[in-house]
């Protein structure tokens, strides 16, 4: 029983320590931004009305792939739309 929460907590940790300026991240109380610098244990997040300091330790996932990937099809459906006029 132990066992798994210790491998779920590295795993935590490492996704933490993972992480880079100018990804984009969700907290686990569900604020979304991006990071724009990395201080020990705080990261700086922008998000829509600023700029927050938060701890490392409250983001919950990341979400540069999927900010990315919308981007993209969105540019795709653009010009794809404008291309069909």
């Amino acid at each position: 029983m132990i066992r798994p929460q210790i491998q779920k907590q590295k795993n935590e940790r490492d996704f933490q320590e993972k992480l880079t300026k100018g990804s984009y991240i969700v907290t686990n109380t569900g604020i979304h931004g991006k990071i724009i610098e990395i201080k020990n244990n705080f990261i700086i997040l922008e998000i829509i009305t600023g700029k927050i300091k938060i701890e490392k330790n409250t983001i919950s996932k990341e979400l540069t792939k999927l900010h990315y990937n919308n981007k993209i099809k969105n540019k795709v459906e653009i010009n794809s739309s404008r291309n069909n006029r």
